[in-house]
């Protein structure tokens, strides 16, 4: 079928002009300084240390009434027309997409193009939604919070920045802290997003930042993200994962130290999650750090398992994160219950979400 983005609404425009936005908080973003307010030298990669070059004026008359549509190529300044091609074979290692990528060719109106500048490349689902935006009816999307006893404040201003894209019409959070049992915590969470009629739970920890769509903001507060190009920073955490179409799918990310595993059962795809692939892949379990979950997945794990899993305690009814035994985490016994339900996890490569410990990675 013929790919189409999603039919236009008030509320997924005013989504789109909020993430076109570069601050979340709509406050400059000075030069990033270090502790002791030295200024930090800038990343000199292939992305920044290119200045773009100043746009040739076209001659009027070597277009027709029809536009420029013949002539373009030729017009265009050799070295955008390189770095357009070097970003395509550095970002996007599908040879059919870099040859549709290749036969739109840079504006000559607009050098700033996207194709050029900062180019997005608009991975699609299966029902052809863009999974950097996608659209979601009412209050679908349940926010939940497992934190312990503080949270890294990039990560607090991240959900900040959420609620304000998004609105109060569009998402709710609610959180359960103070356990140190994170299964607890969890299946508290699970509790309380049933109770609503929200069809999806996004759970997010307290010591990870997801990214939220604005390279310049994430590259200023996220020390791990300065040597990273604009396209995977442009990725937002909540479109992405929805936009995935998967009723279990979590972020890739490592485990807080230097030279930590990915946070899934399949380490050889640790080397595509580093640079940020943009493909969504299936395995055995994904980690619980950054995940979304469809509400059919609770429910077809309490028709599966029945009254194995039941309980009788306070503030939830139901264990779905209980681990197997102390060998398996909540996530790894999770995630297999879902499996053994009909609900395949998946992991997303592309979406860049990092980890706080002794610094952030």
């Amino acid at each position: 079928m013929a790919i189409q983005d999603p039919v236009s609404t008030p509320m997924q425009e005013r989504t789109n002009r909020a993430l076109e936005s570069p601050n979340p908080f709509m406050t400059p973003v000075g030069p990033t300084r270090r502790l002791d307010g030295q200024p930090v030298e800038p990343v000199q990669s292939f992305f920044t240390a290119q200045p773009m070059p100043t746009a040739p004026e076209p001659e009027e008359e070597e277009y027709d009434d029809e536009g420029p549509d013949v002539a373009i190529e030729d017009a265009v300044d050799p070295f955008i027309q390189e770095l357009a091609d070097d970003i395509i074979k550095l970002h996007t290692p599908d040879e059919q997409v870099a040859e549709t990528i290749k036969e739109i060719p840079p504006s000559l109106d607009n050098l700033e193009d996207p194709i050029v500048r900062n180019p997005i490349h608009e991975s699609r689902s299966v029902d052809g939604l863009p999974s950097y935006r996608c659209e979601f009816a009412g209050r679908d999307i349940f926010v939940g919070w497992p934190w312990y006893k503080s949270s890294n404040p990039v990560t607090a201003a991240c959900q900040v920045a959420m609620a304000l894209d998004f609105g109060r019409d569009k998402i709710r959070f609610d959180m359960a802290i103070g356990d140190s049992k994170i299964e607890h915590a969890r299946n508290r969470l699970a509790h309380k997003f049933l109770e609503t009629d929200a069809k999806w739970m996004m759970m997010i920890d307290d010591d990870i930042i997801p990214c939220i769509g604005r390279p310049a903001w994430f590259r200023y507060w996220v020390q791990a993200a300065r040597n990273l190009a604009d396209l995977p920073l442009q990725r937002h955490v909540l479109h992405r994962l929805i936009g995935a179409g998967k009723t279990l799918v979590g972020a890739s990310y490592f485990g807080r130290q230097e030279g930590g595993a990915l946070m899934a059962s399949d380490q050889s795809l640790a080397p595509r999650a580093r640079v940020y692939e943009d493909k969504v892949v299936e395995l055995d379990w994904v980690g619980t750090g950054c995940i979304l979950i469809h509400r059919k997945v609770f429910e077809d794990i309490r028709a599966k398992f029945g009254e194995e899993l039941k309980l009788s305690v306070n503030d939830y009814e139901y264990d779905y994160f209980r681990p197997f035994d102390s060998a398996h985490g909540e996530d790894v016994s999770f995630c297999k219950r879902a499996k053994q339900a009909g609900h395949q996890p998946h992991l997303d490569l592309g979406l860049p979400v990092f980890h706080v410990g002794y610094k952030t990675y």
